[in-house]
């Protein structure tokens, strides 16, 4: 019996002592586990956050590339579209030697029409405020035609409707055509 006595006084000290340190030790490799687990994690993170940033600037960049000249031209043919229905411009076009101030009226109206609508598209690509701009200046200069119009006999010469709304739109003191091809510049300088 003294010899399991013996026994035990030398092993359960010794007991003890592993099962501290087994627990020690345990809790030691879990909390370095736990932390070099968050560690890789937040590098994988990082890392796919960091391959996200690269593919949005490539796809940005690649878009870039098809969607500049896109702008661009919408931007350009816009302000084709407003030097075209300037009434100087359009004038000189529609305008024949025997037609009629009703006659003229009715196609300058046509005229105007057809231009915006053959451009109607590129709205997609300009800022709302240019292709407000570009609105405004077609309504304006289709009621300034006819507001004149209503103050010409529709069997005049159309010499006299076109000296009529020539003389109304240079003495505007507000240009909305003029106004609409600043603003469409200023826009497109955004894309050189």
């Amino acid at each position: 019996m003294e010899t399991f006595l013996r026994i035990v006084e030398l092993t359960v000290p010794s007991i003890i002592v592993f099962v501290a340190v087994y627990f020690m030790v345990k809790k030691f490799f879990n909390d370095d586990y736990k932390k070099r687990f968050e560690e890789n994690e937040n590098l994988v993170k990082a890392f796919f956050e960091n391959e996200e940033k690269k593919r949005a600037e490539a796809y940005k960049t690649e878009n870039a590339k098809i969607t500049v000249p896109l702008r661009i031209q919408a931007y350009e043919r816009l302000v084709l579209l407003l030097e075209r229905i300037s009434p100087d411009s359009l004038l000189l076009r529609v305008q024949t030697p025997q037609m009629t101030a009703g006659l003229l009226h009715q196609e300058l109206l046509i005229t105007i029409r057809a231009e915006f609508e053959h451009n109607l598209s590129q709205q997609i690509y300009v800022s709302q405020v240019s292709w407000t701009a570009v609105k405004l200046a077609k309504d304006n200069l289709v009621r300034l035609i006819n507001e004149e119009a209503s103050k010409v006999a529709a069997g005049a010469p159309a010499t006299a409707l076109s000296e009529a709304i020539l003389t109304t739109y240079v003495n505007q003191p507000n240009n909305p055509i003029q106004n609409a091809l600043s603003i469409l510049k200023k826009d497109a300088e955004n894309f050189m």
